[in-house]
């Protein structure tokens, strides 16, 4: 995992998340802004990999696993 992903990810919450205390997984899942480039962030449990891919485009982007539970991450080049 890129130094630039693992900064801009809030590990506190992530934890939430994995551990079921989180109230709206929602607000840190998903698409978010950040700056100019896009943070995609998505848990699938048990899972080792996972890629996104793009309606329309079929263009595919390999998320970074952040953690062996199943969150991933990707940071995208465009909002």
């Amino acid at each position: 995992m890129t130094n630039k992903l693992y900064q801009l990810m809030n590990w506190p919450r992530i934890e939430d998340i994995i551990y079921s205390e989180c109230d709206d997984p929602h607000e840190l899942l998903g698409p978010h802004k950040s700056g100019k480039q896009t943070l995609v962030q998505a848990y699938f449990p048990g899972a080792r990999q996972a890629d996104m891919v793009f309606e329309g485009t079929g263009e595919r982007v390999e998320m970074e696993i952040a953690d062996e539970d199943g969150f991933f991450a990707a940071l995208l080049p465009r909002k």
